[in-house]
């Protein structure tokens, strides 16, 4: 415990997101573990490393000029050598590693052992329901994104506004409802586990329902 309370504390220190911040990364540790309890053969060791270390790029990714950084393959290097530090074996360091390189929703680098689909899992679940609603319109605001954006054929969005490597090209042209429409209300196809998607349901209809009164109160008719 005496270790997971320094590194808990070094990733901290890395974390200055609002929405990217040491709170999603407890909640994603704590429902990461909830799912590792309900699924055969997951080592809870790597799983609660990898879920404390996943985002400790994300800051760095976030303020590159350049945008170059992919935080998942970062991440993984600096987790690497943060456990290294602390004495733990190279399975697993190896194991974290594989975890945090492979959990971005936009990377193509697919999670491929039960850690990794667990830590996917629940990373994934902290971008949807009432607290995906929240930390949506937080990364608006630290993006200077507007409140809602129209999409004139939801079912045929073509949305081409995003890099090579997946990330937005112009923010401006980004919104919490366009983020919802490509993004977050696919989530339930990208879960992995039998108990993540046991969770998600009642979290994806409380959003659809959510960004479609929004839309109905944008537009004056309700």
């Amino acid at each position: 415990m005496e270790n997971i309370d320094k590194i808990i504390a070094i990733v901290k220190k890395e974390l200055s997101s609002s929405s990217h911040d040491i709170e999603h990364t407890l909640r994603v540790r704590n429902t990461a573990l909830k799912i590792a309890a309900h699924t055969v053969g997951a080592d809870k060791t790597i799983v609660e490393l990898a879920s404390i270390l996943h985002d400790i790029a994300r800051v760095k990714e976030d303020t590159d000029p350049v945008r170059t950084i992919d935080h998942a393959v970062l991440g993984a290097e600096m987790a690497s050598a943060i456990l290294k530090q602390f004495g733990y074996s190279s399975e697993i360091i190896e194991g974290v590693s594989n975890c945090i390189s492979t959990h971005r929703y936009r990377g193509n680098n697919l999670p491929k052992t039960i850690e990794a689909k667990i830590l996917s899992d629940a990373d994934k679940l902290d971008a949807i329901g009432a607290i995906g609603v929240a930390r949506a319109f937080m990364i608006a605001g630290e993006y200077g994104e507007p409140l809602f954006k129209e999409i004139n054929d939801d079912s045929n969005y073509d949305y081409s506004n995003k890099l090579e490597n997946g990330r937005i090209e112009n923010f401006g042209e980004h919104s919490p409802n366009i983020e919802y429409e490509v993004k977050l209300k696919k989530i339930p196809e990208r879960l992995y586990t039998d108990f993540a998607k046991q969770m998600v349901q009642s979290r994806i209809k409380y959003m659809d329902g959510f960004f479609s009164k929004l839309e109905m109160e944008v537009k004056g008719e309700e």
